[in-house]
């Protein structure tokens, strides 16, 4: 019995000491993964990004992802974007976070990518099929509604207006291959539709938008400028700040640290801020859990957003959006 005893009582232990290295090493091995995330979006070096950036940035922190911001110019080539997509797939990239520059016919092209590596798309949505594997999903702002509260500020200042006439409003629209930016336009035109405002001109975004801003505002000259993101709203503070394009009123959307600028001197009367950080934030985080959890499901996400004017400008809530700190 003692003999039994004695025989048995190594086995045991080097039976425990097997288990607890198993899971010792099983444990090393599932903290230590480490994957790699790339971030494609157009001009990724302009200063709109900074509050995306650092959402990104945070969540790659806590959640001990690599980050891989890929730098580009302007995208206005989807076959060129989905070749940066594959390319940074190819090279070992475990999940991609994109704004697509085109939103319509582009299927295959999700299902394609999101059946080698999970994808979260920003700013847009985009036209896709089905996903039953929760493998592609999107974040950003409810866009129509973005749209909607630009158009409600400007229904609100203009309450009171007295002169005779339509008021003449140029729009600067985004990139109008994006569905978001459809989204947008389209919410704008229902919050001023009792307004009956005269559209005198509207420019959709390209690789020549501030040549064709000015030369639509100099053939028929706009009271109020209307841009619905953040790039529209600096082309037209460029044109507005050179001093021959007469007195014009600013509205719009954007979270750039110029546009804060312009606010605060008054050039820009209302600016719609989209929560970026949160964006980014939100993005990588999911993405993260996805690469975690294979089994767990990419969701879409709506993203919040306020209103920004010289008299809120800087409130705790928006500093914090437009100049936030990563720990």
């Amino acid at each position: 019995m003692n003999e039994d005893k004695e025989f048995l009582l190594p086995v045991v232990v080097a039976t425990l000491i097997v288990i607890m290295f198993c899971l010792v090493m099983l444990t090393k091995g599932i903290n230590s993964e480490n994957y790699k995330i790339s971030v494609i979006v157009s001009n990724s070096s302009e200063g709109r990004w900074v509050p995306f950036k650092a959402g990104l940035e945070q969540a790659a922190k806590d959640n001990g992802i690599e980050l891989d911001y890929v730098y580009t110019d302007y995208i206005d080539n989807i076959q060129e974007e989905a070749s940066m997509i594959n390319s940074r797939i190819s090279q070992g990239a475990d999940g991609v976070i994109v704004e697509f520059c085109l939103s319509e016919g582009i299927h295959e092209m999700v299902s394609s990518i999101s059946a080698r590596v999970p994808v979260e798309f920003v700013v847009t949505n985009v036209d896709a099929d089905v996903d039953v594997r929760g493998n592609h999903a999107t974040v950003a702002p409810n866009n129509y509604a973005v749209g909607r509260a630009i158009g409600n500020e400007l229904a609100i200042d203009l309450k009171g207006r007295t002169e005779e006439g339509r008021v003449k409003i140029g729009i600067v629209s985004g990139n109008q291959k994006q569905s978001g930016m459809q989204q947008r336009l389209r919410g704008f035109m229902d919050a001023t539709e009792n307004l009956d405002p005269e559209i005198v001109w509207s420019v959709s975004e390209s690789r020549y938008t501030s040549e064709d801003l000015e030369k639509a505002d100099t053939k028929n000259p706009a009271e109020i400028i209307v841009c619905l993101d953040n790039n529209s709203m600096e082309k037209a503070v460029d044109y507005c700040t050179k001093g021959d394009s007469g007195d014009k009123r600013l509205y719009g959307s954007g979270c750039s640290e110029k546009l804060v600028y312009y606010i605060d001197s008054g050039l820009i009367d209302s600016m719609i801020l989209t929560n970026d950080f949160s964006m980014g934030y939100q993005s990588l985080s999911d993405l993260a859990l996805k690469l975690q959890n294979r089994t767990s499901v990419l969701e879409d996400r709506e993203i919040g957003f306020g209103v920004v004017n010289k008299e809120n400008l800087f409130g705790e809530d928006n500093q914090q959006i437009l100049f936030p700190i990563v720990r």
